[in-house]
């Protein structure tokens, strides 16, 4: 995924058409999708979009990529 201007066009695809341009399959509504970025901001955008279009299973990871690289992943 290239960011957040690009989930929304995305997550509204048909899944022969995000797999045809992601190589990968089309989530589906129920499952996990584990949103984060650099700071916190975009993954907490990507999120709230990805719950408004009915992935209930959207999270984002509060503690954002410097979080996880701090512990190495």
């Amino acid at each position: 995924m290239a960011g957040v201007s690009e989930l929304e066009s995305a997550l509204q695809m048909e899944p022969a058409a995000f797999k045809a341009l992601y190589s990968a399959e089309k989530p589906k509504l129920e499952e996990n999708l584990i949103f984060f970025c650099q700071m916190g901001k975009r993954g907490l955008q990507a999120t709230q979009l990805a719950r408004s279009l009915g992935y209930k299973g959207a999270r984002n990871y509060e503690g954002a990529y410097r979080e996880w690289l701090q512990k190495e992943g």
